[in-house]
């Protein structure tokens, strides 16, 4: 059941607003006001609705502190596609592989049609029902935009530092991973990182970029930056210990993973193959556990000496048939 929470103060001044379980579209956002100053929004989220619920439940705490700074962690569209709800005058950054990455992205028009066209051939038998019927899920009830959103106005290469009156935001690009953008919002002051798409907690996890190495590291970066709160891109609030168990999956997934490949085993029926092991028992309540195919469709890529990249359109219907037929199992 899909809970909206928020604001949840998590530190002086700081505040995440949840989406729970964290599954398909149902992103994490931020706010952070420094009062009688200027205020930050991190991630806006794709529904127009939840996104009209935020912006009302984020005025009533920064009526003395006007969003000036808006950051967009990665470029997936439930990340970003709520930036026509900040205010016009506010500068929106994100890095510049994210940014290089909105501007290629399919808009939220053609992604509600593939869904609509899903929901229409979803009872069909064989691969392309098992497709339709997975992207009419993964669009659920989201009220997407009806034109492509506003655009970052600002990009950075590596790292970046906004001030937020007297708050410091450390930006740092630790992709490609997820996707080619990923970047985290560390507000050292408030012992606080949003981490965007770089953590998913109890939900499974999406490599659609890659290399996973770099996923890894980036994990690693996170876990060194010893924090008291973590707020992932997905699911709730978390500290290491879900960190570490991010990482143990993602280890798992590449050694059984290979092991498949090497031998010769579709990478559909390799995560099926994964998901009956014994292995998999400690992440099979995570929401979403079929999206084990999905990252492996991108692991086989990589295997087979192609480069990192996005994925298309045709890449994305292939895998979510993989996932949709592993659903209706």
């Amino acid at each position: 059941m899909s809970t909206e929470i928020g604001p949840t103060q998590i530190a002086d001044n700081v505040w995440a607003f949840l989406w729970m379980p964290g599954s398909w579209g149902q992103a994490n956002t931020g706010l952070l006001v420094d009062p009688g100053s200027a205020s930050m929004v991190i991630d806006t989220v794709w529904d127009t609705v939840r996104a009209r619920q935020i912006t009302e439940e984020t005025a009533i705490l920064v009526r003395n502190a006007p969003v000036t700074e808006v950051v967009n962690t990665h470029s997936d569209g439930d990340h970003w596609w709520g930036n026509d709800s900040v205010p016009a005058g506010a500068r929106i950054t994100t890095s510049t592989a994210s940014l290089h990455a909105m501007k290629e992205e399919t808009p939220p028009s053609g992604v509600q049609a593939f869904a609509s066209l899903g929901s229409l051939v979803g009872w069909v038998p064989g691969p392309l029902g098992a497709m339709g019927s997975y992207m009419n899920l993964i669009r659920g009830d989201a009220a997407f935009p009806k034109k492509r959103p506003r655009l970052p106005d600002h990009s950075f290469d590596v790292t970046e530092e906004i001030q937020v009156g007297a708050q410091e935001v450390r930006l740092r690009y630790l992709g490609p991973a997820h996707t080619v953008g990923d970047l985290i919002a560390h507000v050292p002051g408030a012992g606080v990182v949003f981490t965007g798409d770089l953590l998913f907690v109890g939900s499974t996890p999406i490599l659609w970029h890659g290399p996973l190495g770099n996923w890894i590291d980036a994990i690693d970066h996170l876990l060194s930056l010893d924090a008291a709160t973590y707020v992932p891109g997905h699911g709730p609030l978390c500290s290491g210990v879900e960190i570490r168990a991010l990482r143990e999956y993602w280890m798992w997934v590449e050694a059984a993973g290979r092991e498949h490949f090497d031998a010769g085993v579709e990478s559909a029926h390799a995560a099926r193959n994964m998901m009956h092991s014994a292995e998999f028992e400690q992440f099979a309540s995570w929401d979403s556990p079929e999206r084990l195919v999905l990252s492996l469709s991108t692991l086989y890529r990589l295997w087979k000496g192609e480069p990192a990249a996005p994925p298309t359109l045709a890449r994305r219907a292939r895998a979510f048939a993989d996932a949709g037929a592993l659903v209706k199992e």
